[in-house]
């Protein structure tokens, strides 16, 4: 009987770990809610200017293709991930969904301009790196704008 009972508790493991789909608790209220847009701007960012420095020293010709491409994709990567990770979170009330409107915004934006750079570096055009530049320190500075309108202590 004994057997059973540990297959038993084995296959309810089993099947509530895969019932996890984000690492993310809910966000009952609006500061929480708030707390975890900022978290997520503030990584968004940390892509964002690894991309932009990655633009630039790789226009420059101060970095190798291979270390340009898989970095680019890394941010991409770690971007991605961390938009997922925020849109996993239910807005608890309509203020905010508008914060998350207005944070996702900012987020797609990003996520197009470090896709540009990936595209660029895996082409080994490592020039035409440099015209994303621009649009990345845009983004850079509209999500850090967006942190200071939120309280964040940076």
């Amino acid at each position: 009987m004994r057997k059973w009972a540990t297959y038993l508790l084995l296959a309810f493991v089993a099947l509530s770990g895969g019932c996890v789909s984000h690492p993310v608790g809910p966000a009952r209220t609006y500061s929480a809610y708030e707390a975890k847009a900022r978290t997520t701007a503030s990584s968004a960012r940390s892509s964002v200017a690894t991309a932009r420095l990655l633009a630039e020293t790789a226009s420059e010709g101060k970095t190798f293709g291979g270390y340009a491409a898989t970095s680019a994709s890394e941010s991409e990567d770690a971007l991605s991930a961390t938009i997922g990770t925020f849109d996993s979170i239910q807005p608890p009330n309509s203020r905010s969904q508008e914060l998350r409107d207005d944070l996702d915004s900012l987020l797609q934006d990003a996520l197009a301009h470090v896709t540009d750079v990936r595209i660029a570096a895996r082409r080994g055009q490592f020039g035409r790196m440099a015209l994303s530049v621009p649009a990345l320190q845009e983004s850079e500075a509209a999500l850090t704008a967006w942190l200071e309108a939120h309280g964040a202590k940076d």
